[in-house]
C-alpha cells in the first residue's frame, strides 16, 4: 500500500428509486476490505433489502486528493411471479340463462374464488373484471383460465339439471362471448358516454338512463363506475370509495349497484382480516364476524375500523343484503375447514368451539346463523374434535369408526355463555 493513501469502499443501495450510503468499509491491512464490502452488498440484495447495490472505492491522499472509481454493481435478481391458476371449487350453482346472468351475486362469488390469484394480481374486483374490456382481455390472454373455469362450472350445472355437460360447456361459452362483445363495444363508445359524477349520482343515472334505455342503464352505469374505481390502488380503497357513496338519500337501486363491488371487494380474505382487526385465533374471527352480521358488534369500541363502522351500519339498515351473504359464506367456509380454532393451543378447541356457537346463535332463539349449513359445519369440526380425542389416547380403530357410528347433537351447544370464560374476541 502506498505510504499516505487511505482507501475505503462506500456500499450505496437504490431504494424504490432513490440513492442512499448503506454503509462504508474501510480497508485492512490485509488487503480484505474490497471482498467484505462485496459480500455485504450481495447480502443487501439477497435478503431484498433494495434494488440495486453498488459500491464505490475511494481513495484518498493525506494532501486531500481523492479519486473515486466504480467496482460493483449488481441488481436484485428478478422475482418469477407463480403462475396464474383457477382456485376453488365450484359447489352448488343455478344455470345462467343470459349474459346479465353471469354478473349476478352468485356467479361472482363463484367467479371470485375461481379467479382469485388473477384478481388479487391486478387489485380489481370481479364486477370491475366483468365490465372491462382491458382486464376481460388480459383474462383471456392467460390462456387455459376461461376454459377451466368454464369446464367446471358446466360440470356442476350438467349434473343438477341432468344434461351432458358439453351442452352445458357450449350454452356458457355463448354467454360468455356476449359479455365479451358487450364490453368490448362499450370501451369503444365511452367517449361519447357521461363522464362518472360521484357527487351528483342520481343525475348521473338520469343521464345514462335516457342516453341508453333502462335495459342498458345497470350495465352502462356499473362500467363507468369502475372505471372511476380505477383511480383507487388498492381492493380496501375501492371498498371505502362505494361504501362512502352510499349515502341515505340515495335511490335504492343505485345503492344495489354501488353494493356489488363491495360485495365482491369483501370476497379478499385480507379484507376481511383488516376489518376485524388482530384477533388471537380463528375462534376470536369467527366470533367477532357472527356478532358483526348478528347486529351485536359494539361499533363505537375504541379502535374499530371505521370503515367496519359503516359496513356494520349499513348491514344493520339491511342495505346491504350481498355484502351480508358474502360474510356469512365466509364464515361458514371458515368454520368448516379442516384448521384448529387456535394453532397454539389444539387441546382447546372443544371450549372454543362452544363459544363459536353461541355466538351464532340468534339471541333469545336455538336457530343458528348459516341454518342446516352452519349445523353441518359445526358437526363436522364436533367429529374430528372426538376422532383427535380418540387418537390421541391411542384408540386409532375407533376414531376411525367414529365417522360411521357417532351423530353428534349440537342442539344443547352454546345456549348459554360459560361463566367466567375469557372467550371474547
Amino acid at each position: 500500500m502506498i505510504r499516505g493513501r487511505i482507501i475505503h469502499y462506500e456500499i450505496l443501495v437504490s431504494r424504490e428509486g432513490r440513492w442512499i450510503i448503506q454503509g462504508v468499509v474501510h480497508e485492512t491491512g490485509s488487503g480484505t476490505g474490497e471482498a467484505e464490502a462485496v459480500e455485504a452488498a450481495r447480502l443487501l440484495l439477497a435478503t431484498g433489502d433494495c434494488e440495486e447495490a453498488r459500491i464505490v472505492r475511494v481513495r484518498s491522499m493525506i494532501t486531500g486528493y481523492s479519486t473515486k472509481a466504480e467496482i460493483f454493481h449488481e441488481t436484485k435478481p428478478p422475482v418469477r411471479d407463480k403462475p396464474i391458476t383457477v382456485k376453488g371449487t365450484v359447489g352448488r350453482v343455478g344455470p345462467c340463462s343470459t349474459a346479465a346472468d353471469i354478473r349476478g351475486l352468485e356467479s361472482r362469488m363463484i367467479l371470485g374464488r375461481l379467479f382469485r390469484m388473477f384478481l388479487d394480481k391486478h387489485r380489481i374486483t370481479t364486477t370491475e373484471l366483468l365490465h372491462n374490456w382491458t382486464y376481460l382481455r388480459k383474462l383471456q390472454d392467460t390462456g387455459s383460465l376461461v376454459n377451466t373455469a368454464t369446464h367446471q362450472i358446466a360440470a356442476v350445472q350438467a349434473k343438477e339439471l341432468g344434461v351432458p355437460a358439453r351442452e352445458r360447456v357450449r350454452a356458457l361459452e355463448k354467454l360468455i362471448g356476449e359479455g365479451l362483445s358487450q364490453a368490448r363495444d362499450l370501451a369503444g363508445e365511452k367517449r361519447r358516454l357521461p363522464r362518472f359524477d360521484p357527487q351528483a349520482l342520481d343525475h348521473f343515472s338520469r343521464r345514462v338512463r335516457a342516453r341508453e334505455g333502462p335495459e342498458r342503464h345497470d350495465f352502462v352505469f356499473t362500467a363507468l363506475l369502475c372505471d372511476h374505481l380505477m383511480g383507487f390502488p388498492s381492493i380496501g380503497g375501492k371498498l371505502e370509495a362505494v361504501l362512502g357513496l352510499m349515502t341515505d338519500d340515495l335511490d335504492p337501486h343505485l345503492s344495489g349497484l354501488l353494493e356489488a363491488v363491495a360485495a365482491d371487494a369483501l370476497g379478499n380474505a385480507d379484507i376481511i382480516k383488516e376489518l376485524l382487526g388482530p384477533q388471537r385465533h380463528l375462534a376470536a374471527s369467527l366470533c367477532r364476524l357472527a356478532d358483526l352480521l348478528h347486529g351485536r358488534l359494539d361499533l363505537a369500541a375504541a379502535g374499530t375500523n371505521p370503515l367496519l363502522t359503516r359496513l356494520g351500519g349499513l348491514l344493520g339498515d339491511g342495505r346491504t343484503p350481498s355484502c351480508r351473504a358474502v360474510l356469512l359464506e365466509r364464515l361458514l367456509a371458515e368454520l368448516g375447514r379442516n384448521h384448529p380454532l387456535d394453532h397454539k393451543e389444539p387441546e382447546a378447541e372443544g371450549l372454543l368451539l362452544e363459544e363459536v356457537i353461541h355466538r351464532l346463535r340468534r339471541d333469545g332463539a336455538d336457530d343458528m346463523l348459516g341454518g342446516v349449513l352452519a349445523e353441518k359445519a359445526v358437526s363436522a369440526r364436533l367429529l374430528r374434535h372426538r376422532q383427535a380425542i380418540l387418537r390421541r389416547g391411542g384408540m386409532i380403530e375407533a376414531a376411525d369408526a367414529l365417522a360411521r357410528t357417532w351423530s353428534p347433537d349440537i342442539r344443547l351447544l352454546g345456549r348459554r355463555p360459560r361463566e367466567g370464560a375469557d372467550t371474547h374476541p
